[in-house]
């Protein structure tokens, strides 16, 4: 049966976020079976440096992943590399589950992180690429994102059920291997679909790109909307395919090219860079060792509470996906950012003095934390990144992105343990995650203009030069402004700053 119309789009969210249901279970699952005597002795009884490495090296993998889709993202489609993706973290799967040494361990787990460099890089992409309606586009990233932190409290629950299968290799093969599951089902999803139509608009392919247009608006290529829909991507293309510049290295500092791709490519990294310094792998990949070692829980009592604290993060990720379109994307950001600043230095203060009472009280307010991060940092920063980009430089821009987030992720899964391991240092090393989290709302009120309501490539007239605003491609796009900039502003740096005019360099 061929999809037509929301089908397509339903599709393309379900296989989304089953793509990353399996990214969030490789990121909790190892955190509630790192201190079982059974993975201990299967390990031969690693020490923390090995076990740092054993969870960091993931996030490393997934780096490359990123890396390797923003050198080459345009020769395969999106669906393509979502697929490939998912194949090649099935591969790493059946190679951890199956390990009888750390090393066969570490190298399963580079295979998996490799496969989610590819996922990461392309879902949220694919998604919002399939969106014809611009209020949900910002939704359906987000319920990918939230679909994330459903599958590491999925992990860790499961997790926390095997501990009471003693004595058996099972209590963490199992969870290991389970996420086999997910990839799968997305693989079968994701053969249903089409590739989308703005990248083959872009590989040229237009007669491809016509007909993917036709199943999505479920109308002729000759009615209005539908070509309304193809002008504004085939100007978009046009536009950046008459800029003077391509990327060039001294942009990301300055950029003063005509559709500043170097800048929207720069402010992606900075973003999702930061939210994954402000301290959320360090939580999610330990919140057992966390809550065991470092407060001072019973081993029971620590997992059921990762448990609870993976639910309270995808819990408040649903809760944000309800109201994206409520609020602009800076709002979200900044007041999230605040209240994350207040949670984490109360957390890290508590942390200071060691008791039982002050280890409940630290345990409530990383709670907080992780309930204001979930609708915020955690998702907005994915939806804004995936919207900035210019279609040329999309699978470039994003996936660069995304590989901040993977490198940031992998200093701080890594560093992290052994620095808190270290008496000289302890609960000290929280304060590096609450600079991050102080640093954020600034940055966003400074740096970052707002894209809520707009369309893809009405976005682009925001960071346009004066010079292509003239142009008869800039003109096709700009009823697209005018029309939605009468519901949203475009903020960049002020609230209500409305215009169609070229955005300055911050």
């Amino acid at each position: 049966m061929v999809l037509q119309g929301k089908k397509i789009y339903n599709n393309a969210l379900l296989a989304g976020g089953l793509s990353f249901i399996t990214f969030g279970w490789d990121a909790g699952v190892l955190g509630g079976i790192l201190l079982t005597p059974e993975f201990q002795t299967a390990m031969g009884m690693p020490n923390t440096t090995t076990i740092s490495m054993i969870t960091s090296v993931f996030l490393l993998a997934s780096w490359l992943g990123c890396i390797i889709v923003s050198l080459s993202g345009l020769f395969l489609g999106r669906r393509t590399w979502i697929i490939l993706g998912s194949s090649v973290q099935i591969v790493g799967t059946i190679i951890s589950a199956s390990s009888y040494s750390y090393g066969q361990l570490i190298a399963g787990r580079v295979l998996i992180g490799i496969g989610n460099g590819f996922c990461t890089s392309m879902v949220p992409i694919f998604v919002a690429e399939m969106a014809i309606i611009t209020s949900k586009r910002g939704q359906g990233v987000n319920a990918i994102l939230a679909c994330a932190s459903l599958g590491t409290a999925f992990a860790y629950w499961v997790d926390f059920g095997m501990v009471f299968a003693h004595n058996t290799q099972a209590v963490w093969r199992f969870p290991v291997a389970f996420q086999i599951v997910w990839a799968l089902l997305t693989i079968g999803f994701l053969l249903r679909s089409p590739d989308t139509p703005r990248y083959l608009y872009a590989r040229d392919r237009d007669a491809d790109g016509d007909a993917v247009l036709e199943r999505l608006y479920e109308k002729s290529i000759s009615d209005s909307e539908v070509a309304l829909a193809k002008q504004d991507i085939l100007a978009s293309l046009e536009l950046e395919r008459t800029t003077t510049a391509g990327l060039r290295i001294k942009d990301f500092f300055y950029d003063t090219s005509d559709i500043q791709a170097a800048r929207r490519i720069r402010t992606g990294m900075i973003l999702i860079g930061v939210a994954y310094l402000m301290g959320i792998d360090m939580i999610f990949y330990y919140t057992t060792t966390i809550f065991q070692v470092y407060i001072g829980l019973a081993p029971l009592t620590a997992s059921g509470l990762a448990g609870a604290a993976t639910s309270v993060l995808a819990i408040t990720n649903f809760v944000g996906v309800v109201y994206m379109e409520k609020f602009k994307r800076r709002t979200w950001l900044i007041f999230g950012a605040i209240g994350q600043t207040v949670f984490l230095a109360a957390f890290t203060g508590l942390l200071s003095s060691p008791g039982h009472a002050t280890g409940a009280a630290a345990a409530a307010m990383l709670f907080c934390w992780i309930a204001i991060f979930g609708p915020t940092w955690c998702p907005v920063t994915y939806v804004y990144a995936s919207e900035i980009m210019p279609l040329r430089y999309r699978h470039v821009g994003f996936a660069l992105s995304v590989s901040s987030q993977w490198l940031m992720a992998f200093v701080t899964v890594y560093a992290g343990p052994i620095a808190i391991a270290d008496p000289n240092v302890g609960w000290k090393t929280w304060i590096w995650f609450l600079v991050f989290n102080a640093i954020a709302a600034p940055y966003v009120y400074f740096c970052c203009p707002e894209t809520r309501g707009l369309t893809l490539e009405g976005i682009d007239l925001i960071f346009m030069s004066a010079r292509l605003h003239e142009t008869p491609a800039a003109k096709q796009l700009e009823h697209d402004f005018v029309a939605e900039s009468t519901a949203t502003d475009t903020d960049s740096g002020k609230e209500g700053n409305v215009a169609v005019v070229p955005e300055k360099e911050v």
